[in-house]
């Protein structure tokens, strides 16, 4: 027992017999105090001991998984050194690997051709391999260089190939956002019907390598007209290989009956 304050006085009051058992416990209260502390504190965890992450529901990793990988991050640190890639983290594990990367990949939207714009959408055919089979969601937007289409804009080989190695893809969305056609592009157009011709024979080389698709969406800015000529090309490609034609409904253009 360590010394107590009380060591060293003299006992000029007695304690009652009644009351002796009472003081013989607080003659060590000390000590009772310091074992009752030392039980109430918890143990503290590991810092080496892992999450449980793989105990979580499905649902919640998955969550968890697009909010990690498809949330923006910074370019740059603060000291102006560039961080590094969110999709590093699939190298945590294989079984990591295995679920964010389909989370992750059959949650984005692929093109098929490239566009000039600030923040350019996936291309397929830029897709490793492997992570192919993961896509669902895949769209052609015809529109931009009505006057000089890109000479990339053709399926070649190798296109061909990517496009048939889509097996989870069942749609094709084919977004519109002009047609040339109108009159108010023929001081600048070079014929009535090239673009027509240019984005009709396009969409049918895509569908000719792609025979796993369901269907076609249509779909355009509200100032291209439903039953104009491009777009009644592009319906009768898509009809003339076999293919469902579907128009959008979530936005503002709706195929007008």
């Amino acid at each position: 027992m360590r010394p107590s304050w009380r060591d060293g006085l003299v006992d000029a009051f007695p304690v009652p017999e009644d009351r002796r058992k009472t003081a013989v416990w607080e003659e060590g209260i000390e000590d009772n105090i310091a074992v009752a502390a030392d039980e109430m504190v918890p143990e503290t965890p590991s810092l080496t001991t892992p999450f449980p992450f793989f105990r979580l529901p499905a649902e919640l990793r998955n969550r968890i998984y697009l909010l990690v990988l498809r949330s923006p991050a910074e370019d740059r640190r603060a000291d102006g050194r560039r961080k590094g890639s969110r999709i590093s983290m699939l190298l945590a594990s294989k079984r990591f690997h295995h679920e964010a990367s389909y989370v992750f990949y059959s949650s984005l939207n692929f093109r098929v051709f490239p566009l000039q714009e600030f923040v350019p959408v996936p291309l397929v055919q830029e897709l490793p391999p492997h992570y192919r089979s993961l896509v669902t969601n895949l769209e052609m937007v015809v529109g931009s260089s009505w006057t000089a289409p890109p000479k990339t804009w053709k399926v070649t080989r190798s296109l061909a190939k990517c496009l048939r190695k889509l097996e989870a893809v069942q749609a094709l969305r084919v977004f519109v956002e002009l047609d040339p056609s109108h009159p108010m592009f023929a001081k600048y157009r070079i014929s009535f019907d090239f673009y027509t011709n240019f984005c009709g024979n396009l969409l049918r080389d895509v569908l000719a390598a792609m025979p796993q698709l369901q269907f076609v969406e249509l779909d355009g800015n509200p100032g291209v007209a439903v039953n104009g000529p491009l777009v009644s090309r592009l319906r009768a490609e898509a009809e003339a290989q076999g293919q469902s034609v579907r128009w959008a409904k979530e936005g503002v253009w709706v195929r007008q009956v």
